[in-house]
């Protein structure tokens, strides 16, 4: 009776093996590279959108201006509005209480300070950059109505772009990973639409 062969790989096999498993994998990355930075940007458009949204309707519903800036403090209490127009700092959402004119946020103190509604922590991956043409300060506020405080006609933009590497200071808008913006009209109206090929991520989009 003879005895059974035990048979393994042989090194040329592994070696084969080995090298078109990095053929595969060179291949498939820079596609799943793509995929995760295009979710990135849509993933942070949405929860910009998210919160632009909710501040609009507590607005609306609760009757007092409500406003978002960024803030780069999200971790301090209270927070501030101090990350300028980049909301990739942070941003945080507030209701007002003076009622008069563009509001700018009062940390509570007592009776007399507003109310923070939402604070959203740095993100990563991404750079956000918010083009507030409706007003000189770096937020912008809904009021009763839910349209946009102090807008005259004009539109506020925040542009999303996903990062190459963690440490690009900004974000890139390709064929392959399109940036995304949220646009703000005047009535209050929010949307989110594919940056143009040919789309910078540090400025406006055009209408």
């Amino acid at each position: 009776m003879s005895a059974l062969r035990a048979r393994g790989f042989s090194l040329v096999e592994l070696m084969i093996t080995l090298v078109v498993a990095a053929v595969l994998t060179a291949i498939a990355w820079p596609n799943f590279r793509d995929f995760m930075h295009r979710n990135a940007a849509t993933a942070q458009a949405n929860q910009i959108l998210a919160s632009l949204q909710y501040a609009r309707n507590e607005a609306v519903s609760r009757r007092y201006p409500t406003a978002i800036c960024a803030s780069a403090s999200t971790d301090k209490t209270p927070p501030a509005c101090d990350g300028g127009n980049a909301f990739d700092g942070g941003w945080m959402v507030w209701r007002d209480t003076s009622l008069t004119g563009v509001p700018a946020y009062a940390a509570s103190s007592g009776s007399g300070g507003d109310e923070l509604l939402r604070v959203t922590s740095p993100q990563n991956g991404v750079t956000i950059k918010a083009f507030l043409d409706a007003t000189a300060t770096n937020q912008f506020s809904f009021d009763q109505r839910g349209m946009v405080m102090g807008a005259n006609s004009k539109i506020t933009n925040i542009v999303v772009c996903a990062k190459n590497k963690p440490g690009d200071t900004l974000g890139v808008n390709t064929e392959r990973v399109p940036g995304k913006y949220v646009r703000i009209d005047a009535s209050g109206r929010i949307t989110v639409q594919n940056l143009a090929a040919t789309a910078a991520c540090d400025s406006p989009p055009s209408s």
